[in-house]
């Protein structure tokens, strides 16, 4: 598949990625910064998620409801959000008014107004966001189990923690974006009907004097315990496990992902199979992978009743140590296949393509052509994830239950 895929540096180190679909009608953009929640002081972890929020409460010369009355004049969809690394500010629209568009960001991420009147505003939708968390069985264990596992500040969950989002004011998110929301480290990706020069212009001319601030180094800390009971008062019980894998940036991603596919990637995986329909154990069961720039983790999670839950998680470790050694070419067929679709999908939107070239310039310095990714899927082979699953067995495996009880948790996997 031929792509046409751009990318340039403006004189501030700002990088603009791009990719033409001439097929499409839309283009999107991706504003990315480097104001994610690891940055957020300690006792004020949801400052970054509190920020986001702010900087569309007015913007430039427009209050709150003028920005969203000027997206809306132009038929724009935009949302924002703050993951563990960045600020991500994205927009869709119809390809003509990308030039409209452009400064309505250039406000946003340059002329916040954080209008004190707006502020207790956001924080309750922070802390709405917070109280829907709590609601989710699923997601807080997950919570917890990135809080073991992943090194201080990167297992903080970037929505922010309720006590700390309470007693913030906006003075903090004043003081938060004039140390992180800056032009050091941005990326912004489009893709779409574009045209390449004359977006990097306006660009150049939105953002092209914006200064770079203060680099603002992330020291790890350590982890916290490899094991965690989370009390809930429930006839469930969740349970959730990780360890460390290769990052995305490591040439062995693939072999990773391909073999934890396999593991618990969809309905036709060996968890899927053996925990939920052979054995009935539990309602959902799955295994994933997410990466960060300089490590990654394998994840397993499952959802399952009190009286089920040891034998859930039992089944589960056994689950993955039986890999090893057992693949067949058919599920690896079956995991390329997906992925292969997957990513020539990808190709008819324009806001995944965008938030993709986002990612992969973050990860690896560079876009990576399609044909190349599909070339690298096509190489894999059973022999090959047989010998990465050898040289990388699970280690520093961190569990995480929540329920009524705690579970017996091994230090290690079965040997």
């Amino acid at each position: 598949m031929k792509q046409t895929l751009h990318s340039a540096t403006l004189g501030n180190g700002i990088t603009v990625v791009g990719e033409h679909l001439p097929d499409l009608e839309s283009v999107a953009v991706a504003f990315v910064v480097d104001a994610g929640a690891v940055h957020d002081p300690t006792g004020k972890c949801g400052v970054a998620a509190l920020s986001g929020e702010m900087c569309l409460r007015g913007a430039g010369e427009r209050t709150s409801r003028g920005v969203v009355e000027a997206f809306e004049a132009v038929g724009a969809q935009w949302s924002q959000g703050v993951s563990s690394t960045h600020a991500t500010f994205t927009g869709a629209m119809v390809a003509r008014h990308l030039p409209a568009v452009l400064p309505i960001y250039a406000d946003i991420l340059r002329r916040p107004l954080l209008p004190d009147d707006e502020f207790e505003a956001a924080k309750q939708m922070v802390l709405q966001t917070l109280a829907g968390i709590e609601d989710d069985p699923g997601h807080r264990t997950i919570s917890a189990l990135r809080r073991i596992h992943c090194p201080a500040p990167w297992g903080m969950p970037p929505e922010g923690i309720t006590a700390d989002v309470e007693s913030l004011t906006n003075d903090d998110v004043r003081a938060f974006l004039a140390g992180h929301l800056h032009a050091r480290g941005m990326i912004v990706s489009i893709a779409g009907r574009i045209d390449w020069d004359d977006a990097v212009k306006r660009l150049d001319d939105l953002f092209g004097d914006w200064q770079p601030g203060p680099d603002a180094p992330i020291i790890d800390q350590p982890r916290g315990p490899s094991s965690r009971h989370v009390p809930h008062d429930s006839q469930q019980t969740h349970v959730a496990l990780a360890w460390s894998v290769p990052p995305y940036r490591d040439e062995t991603s693939y072999e990773a992902t391909a073999a934890l596919s396999i593991l618990g990637g969809g309905t036709s995986s060996r968890l899927f199979t053996e925990v939920r329909e052979r054995r009935g154990l539990c309602y959902t069961v799955s295994a994933g992978y997410q990466t960060r720039r300089h490590f990654a983790t394998a994840t397993c999670y499952a959802g399952t009743s009190a009286e089920r839950a040891q034998e859930t998680l039992d089944v589960i470790l056994a689950e993955i140590d039986r890999l090893p050694g057992s693949l067949t070419g058919e599920e690896l067929d079956r995991v390329k296949a997906r992925v292969k679709s997957g990513l020539v999908m990808q190709q008819e939107s324009s806001g995944a393509r965008a938030t993709a070239l986002a990612r992969q310039w973050y990860h690896l310095g560079r876009i990576q052509p399609l044909v190349e990714e599909l070339e690298r899927y096509d190489r894999l082979t059973v022999a090959g994830l047989e010998s990465w699953l050898a040289a990388h067995p699970p280690r520093d495996l961190s569990v995480v239950s929540l329920g009524r009880e705690p579970l017996e948790v091994p230090r290690a996997l079965p040997a």
